[in-house]
């Protein structure tokens, strides 16, 4: 059977391409190093290198090797991380992934109150669109993801504790055409160019379902904050979560316009079964449920 030893062994002579300056790298004699690669050779019954004049060239079986023990170590590190959570509550690192609009509305909340109760473990978040986010749930390089979700999108063998909504508006400055109405309906969206950040592909299909194809923005950025200066400054229009302009509305710097249809922006809070299991992950979970509904008993 192959193990990890053997990777880093295929891989090191890969990347030096000699087997002197392997076996160097390696701590070990040349004849060792060679003797080592072709017994698992010989083992596995395919070739890992092409030997000539030019050195030790790697073979596809050694560049598979290499990408797939890539994937090998992760999944090894996502073990050993949670065993660590596993063990107790001190000491551990819980890693969260959001989406931006939780990075901006909810996140913030959720940290001052985890810094109000001195929690013995640490948190390391990180921001990321939402098929990044499901991608590194997945693999394990975080243990949950809050963001943009909608039911259809948990794929199986992942939780989903946890849901907020929201509905989406239109938002303009105060000095817009558009601001004295209390509704825009499509023809008003299709005479104004649309800046909004990237909009869930589950969600985005949901808008031009009701909206139409008109609804396609002419600017996409990064989050709601450049969104808001643009509109703020100039005839652009954004649509977003009601929640996202709460301080402009209040102040009258922009104005709500509501859309011709309902259509709600869904964030959900996504973990794996075992991982709940976990008290320092429970703990996090907790934290977020402050400020989002249950879908069932935690």
């Amino acid at each position: 059977m192959i193990d990890i030893s053997d990777i880093h062994m295929i891989r090191v002579v890969t990347e030096l391409g000699s087997i002197n300056k392997a076996a160097d790298a390696l701590n070990m004699s040349q004849p060792t190093l060679s003797k080592k690669i072709s017994r698992l050779e010989q083992k596995i019954g395919i070739e890992f290198f092409n030997r000539d004049s030019a050195g030790m060239v790697a073979t596809p079986a050694a560049e598979f090797l290499i990408r797939e023990g890539n994937d090998l170590k992760q999944q090894l590190q996502a073990i050993e991380h949670r065993l660590t959570l596993m063990s107790d509550m001190i000491g551990g690192t819980v890693r969260v992934g959001v989406g931006p609009i939780i990075e901006q509305h909810m996140l913030p909340k959720v940290l001052l109150d985890f810094a109000d109760r001195d929690y013995p473990f640490k948190i390391s978040v990180t921001t990321m669109a939402g098929d990044v986010l499901l991608k590194q749930l997945m693999k394990g390089q975080i243990d949950l993801a809050v963001g943009p979700f909608m039911d259809e999108d948990v794929p199986d063998g992942i939780d989903a504790p946890l849901k907020t909504a929201d509905k989406l508006v239109v938002v303009v400055r105060k000095e817009h055409a558009l601001a004295k109405l209390d509704s825009a309906t499509v023809d008003d969206l299709a005479r104004f160019k649309i800046i909004t950040p990237n909009i869930p592909k589950s969600l985005g299909s949901r808008v031009i379902e009701y909206i139409g194809t008109g609804f396609q923005p002419t600017i996409t950025c990064e989050n709601y904050t450049m969104a808001k200066t643009i509109v703020n400054h100039s005839d652009y229009v954004t649509v977003g979560p009601e929640h996202m302009f709460h301080n402009e509305f209040a102040s009258g710097e922009l104005v709500k316009l509501e859309l011709p249809y309902q259509i709600e922006w869904h964030s959900l809070c996504l973990v794996k079964p075992e991982n709940l299991l976990m008290p320092v992950i429970k703990e996090v979970v907790d934290l977020f449920g402050q400020y989002m509904e249950p879908t069932r008993p935690l």
